[in-house]
């Protein structure tokens, strides 16, 4: 597929960012050209999903809410309460109902015919000390300016989470307050391949140690191993350490925090009992990763060269049942052949 994208050549020629640049908010850090760890995963997929995603509307599911209220707890909890809104708690006595509406109305000795928005026009005229349960939740979503409301039930559910992750032996004295800065905005060149690069730790340790705090259903060691194949987790892995390293080198002036030395992922599930689980990857897997995502700069660097971004195979592939499959059959099978 031959795709010239007027709005991509604009943002690859402005002036590169580079180093590691702090204060910047999520949405100027996710705005930029530069390819994230989360790029290599659409390229990945192929080139034709990656163009694709540069213009598709970014839709933000409550599972992804949820987990940003999570990190923002954890990571940022003196700035938690500037970005987000106590829960609407409704009025005492607060009219909400159609029933509710036309008993008031009776009680009023006015007419209860009409939809919803008649009755409480009728109630609002008649007795403006009357309390309507929607213009008491539009009242406070206007108090509020741009913060986000938050839900009792989520409220109670990040609570948690921070709790359990804050108790946890080694999950809390990794994120202690104090201990490291959260959320720096890292850029860098990929010597390789020429592509410009981004990744913004969860948490980077005045230590070196590198944490990203993951939400997920299961953060046991067999749950999570799925997740970090899943989600390609040993690739972030690769991609942060080599990519800090890099930004540094490329603008060493630019912080005081140290060369990272190590990547830990702080799991942690998102429903009852909150359970968190704390690993790193070896070196093994760690090299994977970097293989992979050198793969992916490698993709781009081509498709940039030459404007071609294509989706899958235009040839007919040979098909196979996945390995494991083929596996289970020779195990279970062997013997099929044999004469008694």
């Amino acid at each position: 597929m031959k795709h010239a994208e007027i709005d991509m050549e604009k943002a690859e020629a402005v002036a590169p960012k580079v180093g590691v640049i702090p204060g910047l908010s999520n949405a100027e850090y996710h705005s930029g050209p530069e390819k994230s760890k989360s790029s290599t995963d659409v390229i990945r997929k192929s080139p034709a999903h990656y163009l694709h995603s540069r213009t598709a509307e970014r839709k933000e599911t409550a599972a992804f809410l949820k987990g940003t209220m999570t990190h923002d707890r954890v990571l940022e909890p003196e700035e938690f309460w500037n970005r987000y809104a106590e829960p609407f708690v409704a009025p005492e006595g607060a009219l909400d109902t159609m029933p509710d509406m036309k008993a008031y109305l009776k009680e009023l000795d006015l007419p209860v015919g009409g939809n919803k928005p008649d009755l409480a026009d009728r109630i609002r005229a008649a007795d403006p000390s009357a309390i309507i349960l929607d213009d008491a939740r539009a009242e406070h979503a206007a108090s509020v300016g741009d913060k986000q409301i938050i839900t009792a039930a989520d409220l109670a559910e990040v609570e948690a989470m921070h709790g359990q992750i804050m108790s946890h032996p080694k999950a809390g004295k990794l994120l202690a307050p104090g201990s490291g800065v959260p959320e720096l905005s890292c850029y860098w060149t990929d010597e390789e391949t020429g592509v410009r690069c981004r990744c913004r730790p969860d948490f980077w340790r005045h230590d070196g140690v590198i944490v990203d705090l993951k939400t997920c259903l299961d953060a046991s060691y067999d749950g999570f191993q799925k997740s970090v194949w899943k989600w390609r987790y040993h690739v972030q892995a690769a991609f942060y350490l080599d990519g800090i390293e890099a930004a540094l080198k490329q603008a060493p002036g630019t912080t005081t925090m140290p060369a990272p030395k190590a990547f830990l992922f702080v799991a942690v599930e998102k429903t009852a009992p909150y359970g968190v689980g704390v690993y790193h990857l070896d070196a093994q897997n760690i090299a994977i990763g970097r293989r992979e995502y050198r793969e992916d700069l490698a993709r781009f660097a081509e498709c940039e060269r030459t404007g071609e971004w294509p989706a899958y195979s235009p040839n007919i592939e040979a098909m196979s049942l996945p390995d494991w499959v083929l596996r289970r059959e020779e195990y279970e099978h062997a013997d099929d052949g044999e004469v008694a």
